[in-house]
């Protein structure tokens, strides 16, 4: 129709009229049959966002892109992974990592409590407040199968203490 538009509404001057950033590529009625088309075929998948329950989404990052990582369930199982996400944002990650969410958390907790002297519990909010980032890096492919996480492939950074040592 060729108005502008921010976060999906048409932009509108003082007098109410739409802000035109061109000319429309449909008259008003065809745009209006469109939509209703658009409308009919809608499988109605378009739903709400969630909010998210995993633990490290926002503290996980990948080293190969230096992206966030996030939660992906496992059939069968009874954990999932974080795991990199730069395909999915159009990008080619070098080295996309991932991690089973047990093992991630748990040495995340873990290493956010001892530098915290602390032993209670951990929320997702807590730890992003505090500035926790944990950063994973591509695992080797193959071989026998692990029993736990390697760790050599994870860095535990707490950005309020790195500031506090940058000062320093």
């Amino acid at each position: 129709m060729g108005h502008r538009t921010h976060q999906g509404q048409t932009v509108r001057d003082a007098s109410g009229l739409p802000v035109l950033i061109g000319d429309p590529l449909l008259a008003e009625d065809e745009f209006q049959a469109l939509q209703g088309a658009l409308l009919a075929r809608s499988n109605g998948t378009r739903r709400t966002r969630r909010r998210t329950t995993a633990l490290l989404t926002g503290v996980a990052y990948c080293s190969g892109c230096d992206g966030r990582m996030y939660f992906a369930a496992r059939k069968g199982y009874p954990y999932g992974d974080y795991g990199c996400r730069a395909t999915a944002r159009g990008e080619v990650g070098p080295a996309p990592a991932a991690v089973r969410t047990d093992w991630l958390e748990e040495y995340t907790l873990s290493r956010y409590q001892q530098t915290r002297g602390a032993n209670t519990a951990v929320s997702r909010e807590q730890l992003l407040r505090d500035g926790v980032r944990v950063t994973v890096s591509k695992g080797r492919s193959g071989g026998v199968p692990q029993v736990g996480p390697d760790t050599s492939r994870l860095r535990f950074t707490l950005v309020a203490q790195a500031a506090v040592r940058q000062n320093d």
